[in-house]
């Protein structure tokens, strides 16, 4: 019974510490995109095979690269690929920006509070002679 006690005593420290361990590393989270060659945009391999960083590939320098698979988006604005069809700051067009309580629909700056079109979120549209209060379709 003694060893028994012992041996769960010994068991529950150790997880106790692995727990604790495992919470204390940082996560280490790597994005690697590529494009449909199966080539890193962010890194490049050197000689011998060794990963380096090189300088991160912006769209002014290179346009092309929005257009690549992974992208955030296929527009180029202020160095950055955006989708002009949902980016709140380039709304169907770099520099357009929404209101604070605007969302960007298909590159138009909609109200999802009270548009009936975009009722609660983009192209959730209110059944015929229903209105949108507070982002849902007849509110009482």
């Amino acid at each position: 019974m003694n060893t028994f006690k012992i041996s769960h005593f010994v068991l529950v420290i150790l997880m106790v510490l692995a727990i604790g361990i495992t919470l204390s590393e940082p996560l280490r989270v790597e994005a690697n995109h590529r494009d449909r060659y199966g080539r890193l945009i962010a890194s490049t391999r050197g000689r011998k095979g060794w990963s380096r960083t090189s300088e991160a590939m912006t769209c002014d320098k290179s346009p092309r690269v929005c257009r690549l698979k992974g992208s955030s988006g296929r527009a180029c604005c202020r160095k950055r690929c955006v989708d002009l069809r949902t980016n709140k700051l380039n709304c169907g067009r770099c520099g357009k920006s929404c209101q604070y309580s605007e969302i960007c629909c298909n590159g138009y700056c909609v109200n999802p509070m009270f548009d009936k079109r975009h009722c609660g979120g983009c192209f959730k549209k209110c059944n015929k002679g229903r209105s949108c209060a507070y982002g849902m379709c007849s509110y009482a």
